[in-house]
């Protein structure tokens, strides 16, 4: 989704360039998965608390003792022992040893390196930016993560996209402005600025919205807010642009959803589903054609017909309806045709290369391995030939054996466990020398800040509707 260019590559004030909001002339970007921009923030923002005790090795000693009773806090939060404080103390002293004059403020940046200077001065930002992405990002992986799952839910595309839209506008939008509008005026709705929330109620973020609250005349919160309000419209601009909402075709798929058959509208949109996909049953007799009334009303009010519970499989419950020939038979044949528009991530994954090697579990090899196992892929592939094809023996229990492949492979596995056995000893023994353990699984740790950034999202939102709710009572009051 190209649109989340828009949002990840927030402008830097004269630096945003209208023709190209995705680029600035101060930095060039790499394209790249938008959901791995959502990932990488994801990390980042959980190294931040490293970051804060490595940056105040490098502050002079009165902001030393400033920011002394936030680092203890930091301390007595993440449970680091006294071992672990003085060994901190000594990398501190470290990094800070070139400092001679603390009058100059500068000099407490000697020890740095010129990219790290830069990285220091812009670390409020970086933590600003990293909470609107959390929170931005997550609506659309929601979106995207539907059509991820094992089930089939075309009937849902309508839905989601326009719930994943209004979810979007709701940030940054006033809610009495998009609440009543259809699909289709949301499609050519123009923004206006009576129309935007003000810049201390838009939706940035957890992390975002503790600071502006603490912070309301920062610095550096002024540019900040004039940035995410242009991106936000930019984005807008593009979902309108992209997404389907006034789509005849998914709206009419809807009508596949189990849901709606015992109700009037089930034969309505279940009319209107036949009439756009007319030309995939043209040649069928007219009596038989799906479209015609006596089918839809028998299938409406079928007894036999099990009923649907949400979360069900739609594919199974329409697997009923396809077991009855002699009742639905066309109507059977057109909904497999349209159930079949999506596939699953089984069938995505088979094309992929990289899915052969990198899964859940390894993840996290290290490059070297990685590198080995690149290397005899593409061999393989450039020889069109599979590993058994490659070393297959024409007579396994008496052919000729390649002793140096069978010496290589016992190399290096042995290498590997030896490997992984001194990295466990290493962690054991630091564990063990500053009292630490481990904080947890990483995955869990990301799932609970999602979690938390949308909780904080929907209060936004729940805020936003409640305060439309109040404007539309007053002018109601007015006009009477």
């Amino acid at each position: 989704m190209e649109c989340v260019e828009c949002l990840c590559d927030v402008p830097q004030g004269d630096s945003y360039d209208s023709k190209s909001p995705a680029s600035s002339p101060q930095r060039g970007f790499v394209p790249h998965r938008w959901l791995s921009a959502y990932d990488a923030s994801m990390a980042t923002y959980a190294m931040m608390p490293a970051y804060r005790v490595l940056y105040y090795g490098f502050l002079s000693t009165a902001d030393k003792e400033l920011y002394r009773e936030p680092l203890e806090l930091m301390y007595t939060k993440y449970h680091v022992n006294q071992a672990g404080r003085a060994r901190i103390k000594v990398v501190q002293e470290e990094l800070n040893r070139k400092v001679t004059n603390e009058e100059e403020y500068v000099l407490c940046f000697t020890g740095m390196t010129p990219q790290g200077r830069e990285r220091k001065k812009r670390e409020t930002t970086t933590v600003l930016r990293l909470s609107i992405y959390m929170g931005l990002l997550a609506i659309l992986k929601e979106y995207v993560m539907v059509f991820q799952g094992s089930q089939t839910l075309v009937h849902k595309l309508h839905d989601r996209q326009l719930e994943l839209f209004l979810a979007f506008m709701a940030c940054f939008v006033k809610a009495e402005h998009i609440t009543q509008l259809s699909p289709r005026a949301l499609r050519e709705m123009v923004l206006e600025d009576h129309m935007l929330l003000p810049s201390k109620e838009v939706y940035v973020g957890q992390e975002a919205d503790t600071f502006r609250s603490q912070n309301p005349n920062h610095a550096l919160l002024v540019p900040f807010l004039a940035d995410v309000r242009k991106a936000y419209i930019t984005t807008a601009v593009y979902l309108q642009k992209k997404l389907p909402l006034a789509s005849p075709t998914l709206t009419a798929l809807s009508a596949l959803d189990p849901l709606l058959r015992g109700h009037s509208q089930a034969t309505i949109q279940l009319k209107r589903y036949f009439g756009i996909f007319a030309e995939w049953y043209a040649a069928a007799p007219l009596a038989s054609r799906p479209g015609h009334p006596g089918e839809l009303v028998r299938f409406n009010v079928d007894l036999t017909i099990p009923s649907f519970k949400e979360g069900e499989s739609i594919v199974e419950w329409w697997g009923h309806v396809f077991d009855k020939p002699d009742k639905c038979p066309s109507l059977s044949a057109m909904v497999k045709c349209c159930l079949s528009i999506f596939h699953g991530p089984r069938v995505e994954s088979s094309f992929s290369l990289m899915n052969e090697v990198i899964d859940q579990r390894s993840g996290n090899m290290n490059v070297p391995t990685f590198n080995a196992i690149q290397t005899v892929k593409y061999t393989l592939q450039s020889r069109g030939k599979t590993a058994v094809q490659l070393f297959r023996r024409e007579d396994v229990k008496f052919g000729e054996v390649d002793r140096t492949l069978c010496k290589n492979i016992n190399s290096a596995a042995a290498t590997y466990k030896r490997q992984q056995k001194m990295n466990q000893k290493e962690k054991q023994q630091q564990q063990s020398k500053y009292g630490s353990q481990a904080s947890g699984s990483a995955q869990q740790a990301k799932k609970q800040t999602a979690e938390e950034e949308k909780r904080a999202r929907l209060r936004h939102v729940a805020k936003q509707r409640k305060r439309a709710m109040e404007t539309l009572v007053v002018q109601a009051k007015k006009k009477k």
